[in-house]
């Protein structure tokens, strides 16, 4: 949330109280009631964006980190074997497709180092019990297979959460503006008879829909007609 949409939801949950304190005033004021839960239901809303937009996705890019590491090394174990193996049974085309560095996987974007370890599973395969004999048993394949799906799964994640994050933003934004709106252009108004059958009640209001700038620099005009 930027400083001013703060700001903001701080006045909407001080008027929200302020109307709570005073209910008994309008029990009987069926548009009062109806504004006030709609002014109640925004900053729901508005709560449960805030907890998307600040989803914390720090554990999210670690578990892929980690995940990384233990790609490249599948994939180092692999390319180990099938060179070897493609020596000794003099196939250049194998070696030369099975040959990567870690050097270079550590610069390779994710997406393609999760196309790499597919490849080297699809050209390990057919000769898979040739290659016990280059330390790749048959629980190299199955542990390699999930450990590439869960990479995969883990790469995709931080880009979700990136996205959401931002379609939240942009929701805290409609809901702030649709609040605003709600107070100009009805409560203000339904409130403006109070200023004279309950004047403590109105100036709990008035002082309510004050912005308070939480920048340090004060506080703001207040967000309230002139009195008629």
């Amino acid at each position: 949330m930027t400083r001013n949409q703060i700001n903001k939801s701080r006045m909407f949950g001080t008027v929200d109280l302020v109307l709570d304190n005073h209910s008994t005033l309008f029990t009987t004021f069926v548009e009062l009631n109806s504004a006030h839960q709609k002014l109640k239901d925004g900053q729901l809303l508005i709560g449960q964006y805030r907890q998307v937009q600040e989803a914390d996705s720090s554990g999210l890019i670690k578990n892929k980190i980690l995940l990384k590491s233990d790609v490249i090394n599948a994939i180092l174990k692999f390319s180990s074997a099938l060179r070897a193996y493609a020596t000794a049974s003099k196939n250049a085309e194998l070696k030369t497709k099975s040959h990567y560095v870690e050097s270079e996987l550590k610069k390779t974007p994710d997406p393609i180092l999760f196309d790499i370890g597919v490849l080297l599973l699809g050209l390990a395969n057919p000769v898979k019990t040739d290659l016990i004999k280059y330390a790749i048993v048959e629980a190299d394949f199955t542990a390699t297979s999930e450990l590439l799906a869960s990479f995969k799964l883990a790469y995709a994640q931080p880009r979700v959460a990136t996205t959401k994050s931002k379609v939240s933003t942009g929701n805290i934004s409609d809901v702030v503006k649709s609040l605003d709106k709600l107070l100009k252009e009805e409560i203000d108004e339904l409130m403006l008879p109070f200023q004279f059958t309950q004047p403590d009640f109105y100036n709990a209001y008035r002082n309510a829909r004050i912005i308070v700038n939480y920048s340090g620099r004060g506080k703001a005009k207040p967000d309230v007609p002139a009195e008629g």
